[in-house]
């Protein structure tokens, strides 16, 4: 019997850059380059495997945060095999909401690997 997917912890900036089109500005302004998320929901198992689909891997997104705090672009860089999972990853982090930043920062890009949790459904 396959395990079934559980709960999905995302773990948070494993990789953060900035751009700016003001470099020199945000690097006199730390408050620029910190993000603190304050809203959003974690996506939660199990999730539906069609046949031909296996659990490979923790999958990898990518998204921008804008200095208001909204998120967009997210994309899956690196797939965890799953369809249903890496779709609902990508749906719950497009309602996330960070701390806003002070106008001029500009758009963090932000790289993380999500933390799969196995676990069997009771």
């Amino acid at each position: 019997m396959k395990p079934n997917i559980g709960v999905v912890v995302l773990t948070l900036g494993l990789v953060t850059t900035c751009r700016s089109q003001d470099s020199q500005k945000k690097s006199l302004q730390p408050e620029c380059t910190k993000t603190i998320r304050v809203h959003g929901p974690f996506p939660k198992g199990p999730f539906k495997t069609h046949l031909d689909e296996s659990y490979k891997r923790s999958p990898t997104v990518k998204y921008l945060i804008q200095e208001d705090g909204t998120v967009s672009n997210g994309t899956i860089t690196r797939s965890s095999g799953v369809a249903d999972m890496d779709k609902r990853i990508l749906d719950a982090i497009a309602q996330w909401k960070y701390k806003p930043r002070p106008s001029g920062c500009g758009v963090i890009e932000t790289e993380m690997t999500v933390t799969i949790h196995w676990g069997e459904s009771h």
